[in-house]
């Protein structure tokens, strides 16, 4: 919190607040934790961490297009349903976590709309793969929205429960990681990344695993939640497999 505070005093922009939000929603999951609380309360926040995170990144990229005060105010209150929603879940969990899921519908609708994906789409190469892989996310993280509202009462263990967290774990939290690897990679390790068509191989597996996955879960299939789960690690796997090959291939 202190770092992004520090960033906001360096340059009053927004997205820093968003950032910072998002380091309070971190502190206080953990917080939550360290008190021992149940695993099941302290994952929402957990999940809002990273989600608002991400939003606060990409409302940092939407400064090119200069968006009218409206279009901010619109992010705002999207993260207010969300943070308010966490915060009830302290008081009376299920209500909380509905008025969470209504909150990660808003910021996926605001993303949706207004991020830069839909310009960089019909692009080739890396801005292609890039814009699809954060598109596929938005409508994961939607659907998460909907499974916290729908499945709030099963918001603890069983199948319903692996739903509502994968959709936003797995679905959003790791096509925001694929699409951004080739350009945070590189600048971590100095190693070039250059892009493949071999990438949409992970991202394809990711998508196609994590819907059988969910398919499994709503179908109370216990052997469909299992192999969408194996097949969820196996695109990981070659993930990091395709991005090793990407860093040899130009050595």
């Amino acid at each position: 919190m202190l770092f992004f505070y520090y960033l906001f005093c360096l340059r009053r922009e927004e997205h820093f607040v968003v950032m910072k939000l998002s380091a309070a929603l971190l502190f206080c999951g953990n917080l939550l934790w360290c008190l021992d609380s149940a695993i099941f309360q302290v994952v929402p926040w957990w999940a809002g961490f990273l989600v608002v995170m991400i939003a606060g990144e990409r409302l940092e990229l939407t400064r090119i297009r200069r968006p009218p005060l409206w279009v901010r105010v619109s992010l705002r209150i999207a993260l207010l349903i969300f943070v308010v929603g966490l915060a009830l879940t302290l008081v009376d969990f299920r209500l909380g976590v509905r008025i969470g899921g209504a909150g990660l519908i808003a910021i996926a609708l605001w993303l949706l709309r207004y991020d830069l994906v839909w310009q960089s789409v019909n692009l080739p190469g890396l801005p292609r793969f890039m814009a699809r892989c954060l598109i596929c996310g938005y409508f994961w993280l939607a659907l998460g929205g909907v499974f916290w509202i729908w499945f709030a009462r099963f918001f603890g263990a069983g199948p319903l429960y692996d739903a509502a967290l994968h959709t936003v774990f797995i679905g959003f939290i790791f096509s925001m990681i694929f699409a951004h690897a080739p350009i945070i990679l590189p600048t971590i390790t100095g190693l070039a990344l250059p892009f493949q068509n071999s990438f949409y191989l992970h991202a394809g597996l990711l998508h196609i695993s994590l819907l059988l996955r969910i398919a499994g879960d709503l179908a109370l299939l216990p052997g469909g939640q299992k192999s969408g789960g194996l097949l969820n690690a196996l695109a990981i796997l070659l993930f990091l497999i395709n991005n090793l090959r990407a860093a040899v291939s130009v050595r």
